[in-house]
C-alpha cells in the first residue's frame, strides 16, 4: 500500500526542566500519515497466546518513527506494542489499547 490514507499522531514523552531546574514531563505530539492494515485471524491468535490483544496495525514512514511507545488513531490513545521494520522505507506498529486510554 502506498496511498498514506490514515492520520496518526505520534506521542513522545519528554522530560523538561523548569527555571528551578525541577523535571516536569511534556508530551510532543506529532501528526504523520500512516497505512492501516487488517489484523489476520491468525496473528491475532497468536498475539493473544502471547499475551497482547492488537486493536490495530499501522504502517508510518521509517524516517518519521522515533521510537515513540503512543500513538493516537482514530481518536483512541493506544499503547505501541511492537515497532517492526516493514522495509526500508516503512515500521509497522502493533497497537494495542491499555485500561484508562479512553
Amino acid at each position: 500500500m502506498s496511498g498514506w490514507a490514515g492520520i496518526c499522531t505520534l506521542i513522545a514523552t519528554v522530560s523538561e526542566r523548569d527555571e528551578l531546574g525541577v523535571s516536569h514531563k511534556k508530551e510532543r505530539r506529532r501528526r504523520v500519515p500512516c497505512n492501516v492494515y487488517g489484523i489476520s485471524q491468525a496473528a491475532y491468535y497468536a498475539a493473544a497466546q502471547a499475551g497482547v490483544k492488537p486493536q490495530a496495525v499501522i504502517a508510518v514512514r521509517a524516517c518519521a518513527y522515533s521510537g515513540e511507545r503512543l500513538c493516537e488513531f482514530g481518536g483512541i490513545r493506544y499503547a505501541v506494542d511492537s515497532a517492526v521494520v516493514a522495509n526500508a522505507d516503512n515500521v509497522r506498529l502493533t497497537l494495542v489499547e491499555k485500561v484508562g486510554n479512553r
